[in-house]
């Protein structure tokens, strides 16, 4: 999806520096590994970032339930169906619109599927981040896209959600998610959301 009008694209553009900002600075990837990744895991990534549900679930580890305490479920979302974490959300200070919800919990299932690989001694390279980041670009321009009364404010919001996600797979070097404090990204996405809001609004 496109963001056409001069409000919208300066309140991305206002957004994507605002959490730039607030994000703070971290040095460049530098990620390699000789260990092999989890074979079973990397095929449901790939699968999950090509929105490919059938080929996702065909994959699936069988042994990750046991090890992450939960069975992902299927539920439809505005790219079609997808897998999803049951217990996923969208993670934010401030509100996000409620259609992005499907599209967090794909991707809270991909995260999870990180952790799981990484945790079975296979963990997978940065490409599989990147390609679970993209997906998710995807989801939240089509959700926006297919809802009648979204809006353009919700395409910014998008725009500015995906960004903040993506800066923050940066700082942790496209590896499994860790456990840190995620209020940096929290106070960035906030600050870029309110900041792109006051934008739309003039």
């Amino acid at each position: 999806m496109i963001i056409r009008s001069g409000k919208a694209r300066a309140a991305t553009a206002v957004g994507v520096l605002a959490a730039l900002a607030c994000v703070g600075a971290a040095n460049p990837p530098t990620v390699s590994s000789s260990v092999p990744e989890h074979s079973a895991a990397a095929a449901t990534v790939v699968a999950l970032g090509n929105g490919d549900s059938d080929a996702a679930s065909a994959a699936f580890p069988s042994d990750f339930a046991a090890a992450m305490h939960y069975d992902p479920i299927r539920e439809s979302g505005a790219e079609g169906d997808r897998l999803s974490d049951p217990d996923g959300s969208c993670s934010s200070p401030v509100p996000l619109p409620g259609l992005f919800e499907p599209a967090c919990r794909t991707h809270d299932l991909g995260y999870d599927l990180l952790r799981f690989a990484r945790d079975s001694g296979g963990e997978l390279g940065p490409d599989a981040r990147r390609a679970l980041d993209r997906n998710l670009t995807r989801d939240l321009r089509a959700a926006c896209a297919t809802e009648p009364d979204a809006g353009a404010g919700c395409a910014v919001v998008a725009e500015i959600a995906s960004v903040a996600v993506r800066i923050n797979s940066w700082r942790q070097e496209y590896r499994a998610p860790g456990p840190e404090s995620p209020l940096p990204v929290l106070l960035g996405l906030g600050a870029a959301v309110a900041a792109a809001g006051m934008r739309v609004r003039s």
